[in-house]
């Protein structure tokens, strides 16, 4: 918990300082679909499952994107985060993620790439790289350490009324373990007015192995609302 703390305490100054450096930086108006992984909006959320509820809220100030979700556990009350901060470019966009929670750490950086097929389709390569760290259960502030390499695509529909669906397959490979987890995610959003969406999504893990062994297939259903200002 002390090192989830600490990880979020660090991430949240670094925003404020980096919304004091961007703010300046001209908004760009422009009719986005809130399903588009790249377009810069602002939003407040809440997700949820069966386990968990998460808060989630992004500020978009022109070109650069910052994103705070933080969840607890619905039984025990345990935390985990992600701060995000991205660059938008015509097309080509940058990402620095921690993820984060009393036992774990994940940093990646990666790029993405949006291909406008049409008025309506959209297709967004992914290609992400960094390091992970997990404590070792019963060995205080002893962790097993790994290189992280992780590729996707994200496939969006985006209706003309704003709804929209996706599928994003994407595969992990654990440099230490030498093993791939393979994830997909589908899901999509209902515009119930101009400024709120409700939405679902499905996440689905296949079985893989790591340090403690072998992690049976998993698969996860979260609802979630947003509110855009």
């Amino acid at each position: 918990m002390k090192t989830l703390t600490s990880t979020l305490t660090a991430l949240s100054i670094a925003t404020l300082f980096s919304f004091n450096a961007f703010a300046a930086e001209p908004e760009v108006e422009q009719d986005v679909n809130y399903g588009d992984p790249t377009a810069s909006f602002s939003t407040v959320g809440i997700s949820a499952n069966k386990d968990t509820t998460q808060l989630n809220g992004m500020v978009g100030f022109g070109a650069n994107i910052f994103q705070l979700d933080i969840a607890a556990d619905n039984k025990t009350g345990d935390l985990n985060g992600r701060g995000r901060y991205f660059h938008v470019t015509d097309g080509l966009g940058y990402s620095v993620d921690v993820l984060a929670d009393a036992n774990s750490q994940t940093v990646l950086g990666g790029l993405i790439y949006k291909f406008q097929v049409t008025d309506n389709i959209s297709i967004f390569p992914m290609l992400s790289g960094g390091a992970t760290q997990v404590k070792r259960p019963g060995e205080d502030n002893k962790y097993d350490r790994s290189g992280l390499a992780q590729a996707g695509i994200y496939a969006m529909y985006g209706f003309d009324a704003g709804h929209w669906i996706y599928a994003n397959p994407k595969t992990t490979y654990h440099l230490k373990n030498k093993e791939f987890i393979n994830q997909i995610e589908v899901g999509g959003g209902f515009m119930v007015t101009s400024n709120i969406s409700v939405g679902a999504k499905v996440e689905y893990t296949a079985e893989h192995k790591n340090q403690f062994g072998t992690m049976k297939a998993d698969t996860v259903t979260w609802l979630q609302a947003n509110y855009y200002f």
